[in-house]
């Protein structure tokens, strides 16, 4: 019996493959070298506009100075006059959180706020005796508002104060006036960090296209805040599946019969079965297509 070779192929299994033969993969010399060996990119996205301002390397050793340091250089802005956010909360001095320094090479969002030295100190003021804990889609449609429903604090005297608190919890919308309100950059910047604030926006912000696309790319739960005739603008309904693919059940009916996107919003979620219209639950063909793109659908 003539004994076997074993190469490692690129699924990282050993076949019993001849280790002369010239058809099978091999593992490249640098698969070493491949693999990452520190933390990955941190993408600083300008919390007002949404856009991406630059991206930095960070190293296992950073703290929060560091990375002030680096994005301050490469965006020539002083550090004093921005801030910046990971996951809804300012990044606290010292060591940068744990995940932005584990090895790996997907990269991370922080967000960065621009501030001002001179109200800095009452921003944090505020957010520290306000800023409330969002309240979930049902709470907030039914009224139960909890720790946010106090009277407005900010108003068009402390504009710029209030565009940075609804950058840090677009749920601050509930703290402005009615005239900041009806700020459209404002509402976008909240909406922009939390897509369920679109309930504290009022008419004729509410039916602005971009103010509620912003908001359902955010959280597509936000749909359900949306004006009627919202439901049938494809972008906007596009939008809120491809974040949240139950949220297919707030389209309207004609775009509930739109089996291609019906299937875009089952791919991403297999709830969404569930708010396919009955007669397309019992169509084999559409059934069929279902399971193929989410198998979780059976």
């Amino acid at each position: 019996q003539q004994p076997y070779h074993f190469t490692i192929g690129w699924t990282g299994m050993a076949t019993s493959a001849d280790v002369g033969d010239p058809r099978k993969p091999r593992v490249p010399a640098n698969a070493w070298d491949i693999l990452p060996s520190g933390p990955p990119p941190i993408k600083i996205v300008e919390a007002l506009q949404g856009v991406q301002v630059c991206e930095v390397q960070p190293k296992v050793s950073w703290t929060l100075d560091d990375l002030v340091k680096n994005v301050s250089a490469a965006i020539s802005v002083p550090g004093e006059e921005f801030r910046l956010l990971w996951r809804g909360s300012p990044i606290a001095p010292g060591p940068l959180p744990g995940p932005l320094l584990e090895i790996g090479d997907v990269p991370f969002t922080v967000n960065l706020v621009r501030v001002n030295a001179a109200w800095l100190e009452t921003l944090d003021r505020l957010l520290d005796g306000l800023i409330p804990e969002a309240p979930s889609v049902d709470d907030i449609c039914a009224g139960r508002m909890g720790s946010v429903g106090q009277g407005p604090s900010l108003s068009l005297e402390n504009r710029d104060i209030a565009l940075a608190a609804v950058q840090h919890s677009g749920s601050m919308l509930l703290q402005c006036s009615e005239e900041l309100l009806h700020d459209r950059e404002l509402v976008l910047a909240a909406v922009r960090e939390c897509g369920v604030a679109l309930r504290f926006v009022p008419e004729p912000l509410l039916s602005d296209h971009e103010v509620v696309l912003t908001a359902v790319r955010n959280d597509g739960e936000a749909l359900k805040l949306a004006p009627k005739e919202l439901l049938s603008d494809r972008e906007i309904v596009t939008a809120a599946i491809d974040q949240r693919g139950e949220a297919i059940r707030y389209a309207s009916e004609v775009l509930k019969q739109d089996r291609r996107l019906l299937l875009a919003a089952i791919r991403r979620s297999a709830k969404a079965f569930l708010d396919v219209p009955h007669l397309l639950q019992r169509d084999k063909e559409f059934v069929v297509s279902a399971v193929r793109v989410n198998g979780d659908v059976l």
